[in-house]
């Protein structure tokens, strides 16, 4: 699977999941982790902008431990 992201700009980071793994808490916390360093990056104007972020057709995640990563971008 992979997970794309991108802006107005175009995409900035393609993460692709190995075949036969499944998404934890552990992994989604990694990759918004890497995303915000991305983000950092990539786009480095959009530290000081508030950022939206949209995921389209997953379930809710249950863990409280993906809501927030300190003095990230997201």
């Amino acid at each position: 699977m992979a997970s794309v992201f991108w802006d107005a700009e175009g995409i900035f980071f393609i993460d692709y999941l190995e075949k036969g793994k499944k998404i934890t808490g552990e992994y989604y916390s990694s990759l918004l982790t890497r995303l915000d360093e991305k983000i950092r990056e990539k786009r480095p104007g959009l530290r000081k902008k508030k950022i939206i972020f949209h995921q389209d057709s997953a379930p809710a995640h249950e863990s409280f431990g993906n809501v927030k990563i300190k003095g990230s971008a997201l």
